[in-house]
Formats: C-alpha cells, structure tokens, sequence
C-alpha cells in the first residue's frame, strides 16, 4: 500500500514538472523568435554585408572577404576617429563617475528637501537630447553665446567653443556629463543607502575623521557600484554620442569630434558604402562584447569579496 502510494505521489511529480516544463517552452517561444527577428538576424545579415562591397541601391554586390576590414586597418581617419571615440569616452566617463560621486555625498545626507534637490539633478537625463544640444550649442556660440557673454565680463576674450579643435571635444564632453550626472548620482546613492549606518557610528567612536570614514568605510563599500557606474559609461560612450555631437559640430572642426557613431553613419547614408559601414560596426560590436564581458566579470569578483 505505501509502495502504490509512493508510485502515485511520483507520478504526480512528473506530471506536474512536464507540465511546467511545457509553461517555459511556450512562454520561451514568443520571446526567442522575438530576437531572432529583431536581434540576431540584423546582426548576422550586418555581418554578411561587411563582406561584400555593399551598396544601398546598387544591384550588384560582390564579395570582397575581409578586404573592408582591411580597409580599415590602412585608413589614417579611422584610428584618428578611434582615437576620437576613446578619448570622449574615458575623459567624460571618468569625469562623469568623480562628479556624479561628489554630487551624491553632498545629497546623502540632506533629508529635508533631498526629493527636490534629486529630480533638479535628473532633468537633464529626462530632457531630450536634441534640445539639450539646441541649447549648450547657443550657449557655446562664439559671438553671442551665455558663456562667452559671462567671460567678457571679467576681461577674457570669446573663445571658440565649437570651432576649435582644442575645445570642441571637451565642450562636447562637459555637454555629456552634464546631462548623465542625474542618473549616475542615483546609482550612488542607491548604493551609499545600502552601507550600514552600525559602520559609522563604531568608527565616529573609535574617533575617525569624516576624511577616514570616506576612504576607509564609503569607496571601499562603494566599489562594485563604481566598478558598474565606470564600465557602463564606457560601453555607452564608445555606442553613442551620435546625436549630441550630429546637432552641435557636425564632427568638426577638422574631424575634431568625429567619433565612431557618426563615422558609421557618415559611410552608411552619406557615401552609401554599406560594406565598409558594416564591418566598422562589427570593429564597434567586438569592443563593446568584450566590455561586457569585463563588467560580468567584475561584478562577479564583486559579488564573491
């Protein structure tokens, strides 16, 4: 009897894990053929172009192997893009990262008022890129622009903002931390909200200085949520930046600005050249995949300590 009893009590345990079984499949299904569709396909049929001498309207296009990618590898403008991309991208993320910190230690500890004080900071991430780049564009104008006029007052002459090949990258990497310190300054202080109050109240006993208590208890602590805020931004910075520098300097003065982005489109619907289009965006593909891979590493180290 208990043998018949055990028999139907593991009958009824398969029956309901197929059961479920059949649940994961049929919600799984949907949102496979979803990316195949919309993900995967696109990046394999990218890939396919970047191997033929791809042309938007043209009917003919012929294989041509790696020679794009080769193509690439002898071109003075794409390691001076390259080199365009790193610089915005590692200059403004680590900039961004020190501000956006320093914004959030301030804004810790203010209670009264701290909700108002977190949506002021976050506009600039709500407010569309197109008209921030509208606005920091008038504001960079070299006759009439805000930030010229208030230098004037002190004696200094215009400087051209965005004619410049000095300034034009580092105006559009001021542009860019402007408008994503909101939400990294939320990330910090969502991790700063996680360190128990116990750590700072035995060290304030133990007589440590608030100088102590940042260097010994918050960035250590803070450290898988630096580590996030650092890679984040730079896979963000080498995949975008197209539109903000698009409206404000076009990639000049002299290719000053033009950074990868821009650079794809530029070959893709200005030249029409789609194969050599397509394997720079495989270049930007590959370095992004291994900084991804860099951040699951890290926060699994993080995880783990």
């Amino acid at each position: 009897m208990i043998q018949n009893i055990a028999q139907k009590f593991t009958g009824s345990r398969s029956t309901l894990r197929a059961a479920e079984h059949r649940f994961i499949i049929i919600a799984l299904v949907p949102t496979i053929i979803f990316y195949a569709i919309v993900k995967f396909y696109p990046i394999f049929f990218s890939f396919f172009i970047s191997l033929h001498e791809w042309s938007l309207f043209g009917n003919v296009s012929p294989f041509v192997g790696i020679d794009n990618y080769a193509l690439l590898a002898k071109d003075s403008l794409f390691y001076k893009v390259m080199w365009n991309t790193m610089y915005r991208t590692f200059a403004g993320t680590f900039l961004g990262a020190f501000c956006s910190l320093i914004v959030a230690l301030i804004l810790n500890p203010i209670r009264r008022g701290s909700i108002l004080l977190r949506l002021i900071y976050f506009l600039p991430v709500m407010t569309s890129v197109i008209a921030s780049a509208t606005i920091w564009k008038w504001m960079l104008q070299t006759r009439f622009g805000l930030l010229n006029q208030l230098l004037s007052f002190v004696g200094i002459q215009p400087v051209p903002w965005l004619q410049s090949t000095t300034w034009a990258m580092p105006s559009i990497i001021v542009m860019g931390i402007w408008g994503g310190i909101g939400f990294t300054v939320i990330i910090y202080l969502a991790g700063l909200k996680g360190i128990p109050r116990d750590y700072y109240e035995a060290a304030e006993i133990d007589g440590a200085s608030s100088l102590q208590l940042a260097f010994r208890i918050t960035l250590p602590l803070l450290k898988p949520v630096v580590s996030f805020v650092l890679i984040t931004g730079v896979i963000g910075g080498f995949s975008g930046g197209f539109q903000a520098i698009y409206m404000m300097t076009g990639g000049g003065p002299l290719d000053s600005t033009r950074v990868l982005a821009l650079h794809i489109y530029d070959y893709a619907f200005q030249r029409m050249f789609m194969g050599q289009a397509s394997s720079m965006s495989f270049v930007l593909f590959a370095i992004v995949l291994i900084l991804t891979l860099v951040q699951f590493k890290l926060q699994r180290v993080d995880w783990e300590l």
